[in-house]
């Protein structure tokens, strides 16, 4: 049966992701690939994997994606269809991971989710490290500690938020966590001396994120506030001709974390051993998430899929998941739009 289960993954994936290429198609024409693929950071992502790091802002965005679809492109030469190739790749293999860790209710409502959806379809990099941290949990699980610790350590190369969470392995691991922190510091220690070589100092991403792309940290009130007057959301953006206004960021914030904190919340509920690990590490990403302004802000819909483990706890059958796809082909193509007309994250 297992088998079974993967191939249906697979091809509701796909189905899914023909919502995203119909959504486009369908309002911009015949080349609406080339707009799905070369939008916000993806054009940025192929920009550094074609020029390399010829600005400063691009240094906000880690190398290893970059490098995988230079490595795609002695294929394809071609640079964005390249990034697109990489990105669904990962997109296909995440669920199968969570499968195996968790199970198919899981691994099903995960990726018809309709931000997995998109950004497992679009050029961006969320995918790799998601996939890292799935493997994460699936070798803690059987006990293969180096092994976990090595996927964390990659995991955290990729997207460098996600090291905030480290704090909540110490739940599973215990004594065995200095074991398992190995890897995941050297990683960071990498980090930093990646940007130490290129830029003359090991702490530019930091200088960039708050320079740049107005990343600080503060309160959940300043964040409200700083979405309903901010320099982000008060441009003029359209989807369609129709007008984006602050307070349907804030709403759409607001409705993306109630959604992951009743997921979460609910974990600690369910029969299993891993639950407070997956409990913990849930709540570590999405608190930092209620304490920045800047582009991250912005991006918190996609941002909180890296606590993808609160869907552990969703339990739904018969019509409620036929009333779970019906949502997510509305939101999935909703979405779309707003990502590719205006900018969702």
């Amino acid at each position: 049966m297992k088998g079974l289960d993967i191939l249906k993954l697979f091809i509701y994936l796909t189905l899914m992701k023909f919502i995203v290429f119909l959504s486009v198609y369908f309002t911009s024409g015949q080349n609406f690939f080339y707009l799905i693929t070369t939008r916000w950071d993806s054009k940025l992502f192929e920009t550094i994997a074609q020029y390399g790091y010829v600005k400063s802002y691009l240094y906000a965005f880690p190398p290893i994606y970059p490098f995988l679809i230079n490595l795609v492109h002695n294929v394809t030469n071609n640079y964005y269809i390249s990034a697109f190739v990489v990105t669904n790749i990962f997109g296909y293999l995440f669920p199968v991971i969570i499968y195996k860790t968790f199970d198919y209710n899981t691994a099903l409502i995960v990726e018809l989710f309709p931000i997995y959806v998109i950004y497992s379809t679009l050029p961006y990099s969320d995918v790799i490290y998601l996939t890292a941290i799935a493997l994460t949990f699936y070798f803690l699980k059987r006990d293969k500690i180096l092994i976990a610790s090595t996927f964390m350590g990659f995991a955290i190369a990729n997207f460098y938020s996600v090291a905030l969470t480290l704090p909540s392995f110490i739940v599973e691991l215990k004594k065995s966590f200095i074991k398992f922190i190995i890897i995941p510091l050297f990683s960071g220690f990498s980090i930093f001396a990646w940007y130490y070589i290129s830029t003359g100092t090991p702490f530019y991403y930091f200088e960039i994120e708050k320079n740049t792309w107005g990343v600080k940290f503060t309160t959940p009130i300043s964040q409200a506030n700083w979405l309903l007057h901010g320099w982000f959301t008060t441009q003029d953006w359209t989807i369609l001709s129709i007008k984006l206004t602050p307070i349907d960021w804030l709403i759409r914030n607001l409705c993306f974390e109630i959604f992951f904190v009743i997921l979460t919340i609910n974990l600690v509920r369910l029969k299993d051993n891993n639950k407070w690990l997956y409990f913990t590490y849930s709540i570590l990403v999405i608190i930092p998430l209620l304490f920045i302004i800047g582009t991250p802000a912005i991006s918190i819909p996609r941002i909180l899929l890296s606590a993808f483990p609160a869907f552990y706890s969703l339990r739904i059958e018969g019509i409620w998941i036929i009333l779970y796809v019906v949502i997510s082909i509305i939101l999935t193509s909703l979405f779309t739009l707003w990502q590719i007309y205006a900018f969702f994250a």
